[in-house]
């Protein structure tokens, strides 16, 4: 089972998560201050890969792009929202190889019309962001 790591800020009622396999990572929903991702990934001793988003965020400012660029990772938004800058583009059910880590995209409009969800598939039970 791949190891999760949950990293909260109360004040703004966020998370991000940074979940590996020992040796590659992959983040959801990375917050300005990436600081705090970096200090995980690498007190975990792992390297992140990829860098995905459940939606644009119009209530606090990503630090996706920043993490993405820094390291050379894949920066994952949804297909259908309209900007302006560099990412792979994801659509619903489609399935990407982090490690030996397998995460789905999952169209789950609610807070915004194009949001996504995230299904970590594993041999155990799928865990979804």
């Amino acid at each position: 089972m791949p190891t999760i790591r949950i990293i909260e800020t109360p004040s703004l009622g966020d998370r991000s998560y940074l979940v590996h396999d020992g040796t590659t990572a992959f983040v959801i929903d990375p917050q300005r201050d990436i600081d705090r991702v970096l200090q995980e990934a690498e007190a975990d001793g792992v390297a992140i890969a990829a860098v995905f988003e459940t939606h644009i965020h119009n209530d606090y400012v990503t630090g996706g792009y920043a993490l993405a660029q820094q390291l050379g990772a894949k920066y994952y938004v949804n297909a259908d929202d309209p900007v302006s800058y560099d990412r792979n583009p994801i659509r619903d059910s489609e399935i990407v190889e982090v490690g030996s880590m397998r995460v789905q995209a999952l169209h789950t409009p609610g807070h915004t019309f194009t949001h996504l969800s995230y299904a970590l598939l594993d041999d155990a039970e799928p865990v979804v962001f």
